[in-house]
């Protein structure tokens, strides 16, 4: 028997969401493996409670999953699959290389804003003036 198995036995998502009190609820979530089981509680936290704390710890719980996993997330899977023409289902693992490269400024910029900072007669930072709290 797996771990969530044993969750759900012990803790279905009626008896562990019906409480109020999150420190009960929010240690369950983070023992969650699979993220089958944490998107079984979070429907029951939909169609129940509705409550956006909640629903927003069990999304980031399987996005942690998936991570975890090296996988994609369903819906960005989809985007690629029809940039690379994959198939549904199939897994792709995440390449930091990639998302490193997609975040880096052009080389061009950063060369631009370092020169900036060098000039001594350009004075970026007391060109500044604060607003008067009549224009706030």
């Amino acid at each position: 028997m797996s771990h969530d198995e044993s969750l759900l036995e012990q803790l279905p998502p009626e008896k562990l969401l019906d409480t109020r009190n999150t420190r009960v609820i929010t240690p369950a979530i983070r023992m969650m493996e699979e993220a089958a089981t944490v998107e079984r509680y979070l429907e029951h936290e939909r169609a129940n409670r509705d409550r956006a704390g909640i629903i927003r710890y069990l999304t980031d719980r399987i996005d942690g999953i998936y991570e975890e996993n090296g996988e994609i997330l369903p819906g960005e899977q989809s985007q690629e699959q029809e940039m690379e023409g994959g198939h549904e289902g199939d897994i792709v693992p995440v390449d930091e290389a990639e998302t490193v490269s997609a975040m880096s400024p052009p080389e061009e910029l950063l060369a631009y804003i370092h020169d900036l900072g060098s000039e001594p007669d350009k004075e970026i930072a007391s060109s500044f003036d604060p607003p008067m709290w009549d224009e706030l």
